[in-house]
């Protein structure tokens, strides 16, 4: 009989809520979240593409039942909120509604407290 440790079985660590982005497993839908971040910041990809991209790894994350603590769910939350008035087809945008620099600020400081979270 073969008895498996949680730390080996990845389902089970998706059961466990980080508390810091240091702690989330690779190849998870949080995981993804946080590159997706990272990459908008870094202009490797335009507003809609983080849009589109990050409410998918989201949605995955909700899937598989990733957990994270309060704090960094809080965060999460305003980015995904961020995203719900957040206009992604540039055509159909009002002069009121945000921008992609201004997507880019928002998401930059979310991801700034996000990474404060390690410490």
């Amino acid at each position: 009989m073969v008895i498996r440790h949680s730390a080996d079985d990845p389902s089970q660590s998706r059961r466990r809520a980080w508390s810091s982005p240091s702690e989330v497993d690779p190849g998870t839908g949080i995981a993804r979240q946080l590159e997706l971040m990272h990459e908008l910041i870094e202009a490797k990809i335009s507003g809609p593409e983080f849009a589109r991209a990050w409410l998918m790894a989201r949605r995955h994350a909700l899937d598989e039942k990733e957990r994270v603590r309060e704090r960094f769910d809080r965060i999460l939350t305003d980015v995904f909120y961020l995203l719900d008035d957040y206009v992604i087809d540039p055509s159909i945008r009002d002069s009121g509604d945000m921008t992609d620099e201004e997507l880019v600020g928002r998401v930059r400081n979310a991801l700034r407290d996000l990474l404060r979270l390690n410490s």
